[in-house]
């Protein structure tokens, strides 16, 4: 993609030229070469960094490789006011100014971001409507929308990373407890949490480090985690740690967090990473109530789902018709020093079941279907085999 506005083409001897084709004629950026040492002649490494103005042959339209090689270029910060499409797009910026307006957040960032405001409204409708973070892309976003920014002034991308980039942790820090403040502290709720990784090949950042990643690229990852009030459907905070730590570690922290901000009467809704036996303690003795998914495979949940197994699956008095599933709720100890007894909640999805049981016959089908074709032949089982399989081998 080619800037709608033009700057000056490169002075750097030997490594600019241009190239035409098709009409236009291009700029080229030597920023390399690959030696051949059986040839005994480099190849040299180029690539396109702008467009040659028409115009004026000593100007360009830069993309976006001009700015990774000449960084320090000064870009305009705003695009020309006729750069606007004559059919804007209303629709998502009307409810997007309706739910700011509720919440009163324009009053809110304008207090920790003042002079960019407008742009960072803008960025966040861009975020929501167009599902893209890459900064390259806002202006073509701007063209055809309208805009919170004063007089809907279209930023260049420069102008957006430079926004970011400039983003302390201070104003982060103070827009969340701003946030927060404006809760009501009295009011019983239940927080959602749960956190997820992403994998990152940005460089020399803090927080990059390797861990157990979700999808596993061999590359360092980072943490990210969204505290959710479900009881009136609102993010209160997020947090950001490094790979390496993991979900149940930093659940300590995220309690502590609640505690700062002023909840008292507060529920943890968890995810089955946050379980741990010190996790459930720290909850207990700060008061708090909590639901928390066990993990399966744990002894306690096995025997407790067998010692239950046929005596609610298909009673009436069982279903949960809302959900389409059937639950029995059971009295217990979570672990041999438990001072309380708890409650588990059980469920059974007919659905999953049917969906289950029939991906487990087409598996039965096509083992069955190899088997067959092996009549009389010397072979080795596989592992999979086994499991659904009691082989018996002749001598």
């Amino acid at each position: 993609m080619y800037y709608n506005f033009a700057v000056q083409i490169p002075s750097e001897k030997g490594k600019i030229l241009t190239k035409a084709k098709g009409g236009s004629s291009y700029v080229l950026f030597q920023y390399g070469s690959d030696y051949k040492p059986d040839k005994k002649y480099a190849i040299p490494k180029r690539t396109i960094i702008g467009r040659v103005d028409p115009s004026d042959p000593t100007k360009m339209f830069p993309n976006e490789k001009f700015q990774q090689y000449f960084p320090e270029a000064m870009l305009p910060e705003e695009l020309p006011e006729t750069y606007r499409s004559c059919c804007l797009r209303i629709g998502p910026y009307v409810v997007i100014r309706y739910v700011l307006n509720e919440y009163k957040l324009p009053k809110l960032l304008g207090k920790w971001f003042p002079e960019d405001c407008g742009l960072f409204m803008d960025l966040l409708s861009y975020l929501i409507v167009d599902e893209d973070n890459a900064g390259q892309h806002y202006p073509d976003y701007a063209f055809c929308h309208p805009l919170f920014s004063d007089g809907m002034r279209i930023y260049s991308d420069s102008k957006v990373c430079r926004f970011f980039s400039s983003v302390t942790k201070e104003q982060t820090i103070g827009f969340l407890d701003d946030w927060n403040k404006r809760r009501d502290h009295k009011q019983r709720i239940y927080i959602s949490y749960d956190s997820s990784n992403k994998n990152c090949n940005a460089g020399d950042i803090d927080l990059i480090e390797y861990g157990k990643a979700k999808d596993d690229k061999g590359i360092p990852i980072f943490n990210l985690a969204l505290a959710f009030d479900k009881t009136n459907r609102v993010p209160l905070f997020y947090e950001e740690y490094p790979g390496s730590i993991t979900d149940v570690s930093q659940f300590v922290h995220m309690v502590d967090k609640v505690t700062e901000y002023g909840y008292k009467k507060v529920g943890f809704i968890l995810d089955r990473g946050y379980f741990s036996k010190d996790n459930i303690r720290y909850m207990e003795e700060g008061g708090y109530a909590f639901v928390i998914m066990v993990k399966g495979r744990k002894a306690l949940v096995s025997s407790l789902v067998e010692e239950n197994r046929g005596t609610f699956e298909t009673e009436r008095d069982h279903s949960i018709r809302a959900y389409h599933v059937y639950g029995k709720t059971v009295k217990a100890r979570l672990y041999e020093d438990d001072t309380q007894d708890r409650y588990f909640h059980i469920y059974f999805s007919p659905s999953k079941h049917a969906a289950e049981r029939e991906r487990l016959e087409l598996t039965l089908d096509r083992f069955k279907i190899y088997m067959d074709k092996h009549i009389g032949d010397v072979v080795t089982s596989s592992k999979a085999c086994q499991e659904y399989f009691t082989l018996k081998y002749d001598k």
